[in-house]
């Protein structure tokens, strides 16, 4: 097991400071989001990724890496951000056999309308699926696919719809965020261990809270069953730690960053630890 952190926590700092910040919290590994503010702005400089690269290296376990998907959306109407969004995918995998990443995580299509997914729909994201695993395999990084958010959009936000996929992909593994299942329900966070477990990379850790997504798990004991669940299923890959700041009621400063990091990381370990 490695606990690892999305970059995202720490947007507002460059590389080096992010990578800093999470090892002065006892936290190894990062999921590097491409997004992140410092990098994407110029991402396409060598002096940018190299910086990337050197920053990488600091972190003993390395990393996983989140592709670009703001913006984005692999089943949408829109011919153009359909293609944009297999273009950056590619992108991200060529970017990810740069700096080491070990995964790379991706999300499922959605309509772009606020109505049920269609055929068409399903069929762009396939056309993007095949493509995505195709470049995967050829550079040797394993592909994760997260689940969604649940609605009325969605695609992947039950256990009956990400295995259909997965079927259908067998190089294709899955990152379980638990908040995105947990916003359903409880026993649809389960299902995901009890029915898919076996294809689970990487872990999004975090808890709902007043309605929102990705508040720390210690602050909410009732996800303690989805990590216990988790630990007696046997999962051993990376389990992050996702928290959007915006959930707090003020701006953290760097020590109250580092401070809420290196208490996550204790609480998940105290679970993971238990006999």
């Amino acid at each position: 097991m490695r606990i690892s952190c999305s970059s995202l926590f720490l947007w507002e700092y460059p590389v080096y400071d992010i990578m800093d910040i999470l090892r002065k919290a006892g936290i190894n590994s990062v999921e590097f989001w491409a997004e992140t503010p410092s990098f994407w702005i110029d991402r396409h400089d060598e002096t940018t990724v190299a910086e990337l690269i050197e920053s990488i290296s600091l972190m003993p376990d390395g990393c996983t890496m989140h592709a670009p998907i703001m913006d984005l959306n692999p089943s949408s109407y829109n011919d153009l951000v359909h293609e944009a969004t297999i273009k950056e995918t590619l992108w991200s995998l060529e970017l990810a056999g740069i700096i080491g990443a070990r995964i790379v995580t991706i999300h499922p299509g959605k309509r772009t309308a606020h109505r049920k997914p269609t055929n068409e729909d399903w069929g762009k994201f396939m056309k993007y699926l095949e493509i995505a695993t195709k470049k995967a395999r050829s550079l040797g990084i394993d592909l994760s696919l997260e689940n969604s958010m649940p609605g009325v959009q969605s695609m992947c936000s039950c256990p009956r719809e990400m295995k259909d996929v997965l079927d259908q992909f067998p190089g294709l593994f899955f990152t379980f965020d638990v908040v995105h299942a947990f916003m359903e329900s409880p026993g649809t966070t389960l299902s995901f261990i009890n029915e898919l477990g076996d294809k689970i990379k990487n872990v999004h850790i975090g808890a709902p809270h007043d309605g929102k997504p990705h508040y720390p798990v210690r602050y909410e004991k009732k996800m303690d069953i989805v990590l216990q669940r988790l630990r007696d299923s046997g999962y051993n890959g990376d389990l992050t730690i996702e928290i959007d700041d915006k959930t707090y009621p003020g701006s953290l400063s760097r020590r109250e960053k580092i401070k809420e990091l290196t208490d996550e990381r204790k609480y998940i370990e105290s679970i993971f630890d238990e006999k």
